[in-house]
């Protein structure tokens, strides 16, 4: 059976912040046919061959023919596959720590992933970071961790205020939160605002919303 849902998860993972466009004069799949899957339009997979043409480490032929029903659902793949709960500044900000009130979820390979370490996607808001080509509503994959290497984006909290993705800059007593955005100056945190942050995890990856 054609996972439609999953297998535009892949595409998105695939062409991680390329357009249709550039894409589809990367990879030879089709434009139109692309932003079809992307929109859920299309019941038919495509063939094997082409799914063996953008396959890539973001997604391996073997998921690929799994998601458009080439292999049965007794394949390994399945056995690898879990949800990655999609959790909002709002979800955050609440418990940021641990979060069970979850609605959404996205798809990952257990075996890309350490078994020392939680994960989640944040969905972002917002246009701080878009000199990151980190766009509003796109998905940041992140590794729970209480702290960052200066210059790592970090989804972080301040006195259990408001939960954003930033940049972190340290450098000796100084902590920067860095913006990718030049209407959003760098906020420097006194002292207080030091003691106060939380750092809940550094971003691996970003999942864009797909240009069309």
């Amino acid at each position: 059976m054609f996972q439609k849902v999953l297998f535009k998860t892949q595409l998105e993972k695939l062409m991680n912040h390329c357009t249709t466009t550039e894409f589809s004069e990367k990879t030879g799949f089709n434009r139109t046919y692309l932003s079809k899957y992307l929109n859920l339009k299309l019941d038919r997979p495509p063939s094997p061959h082409l799914l063996k043409s953008i396959a890539g480490s973001a997604a391996s032929y073997e998921e690929l023919m799994f998601s458009c029903g080439y292999l049965s659902s007794t394949s390994n793949v399945k056995q690898h596959l879990i949800k990655i709960p999609v959790l909002t500044p709002a979800l955050l900000k609440n418990s940021p720590s641990s979060v069970t009130d979850m609605e959404e979820y996205e798809y990952m390979d257990m075996r890309h992933l350490s078994p020392d370490h939680s994960y989640f996607y944040f969905k972002v808001e917002g246009d701080a970071m878009i000199n990151a080509r980190i766009y509003h509503g796109d998905l940041a994959f992140v590794r729970r961790q209480t702290d960052v290497a200066s210059g790592d984006i970090a989804v972080v909290s301040i006195a259990q205020r408001d939960v954003v993705l930033t940049r972190i800059i340290k450098k000796e007593n100084i902590v920067v939160l860095q913006w990718e955005n030049p209407s959003h100056p760098p906020h420097i945190l006194s002292e207080e605002e030091q003691n106060q942050l939380q750092v809940i995890g550094k971003v691996l990856h970003v999942k864009f919303v797909v240009s069309q």
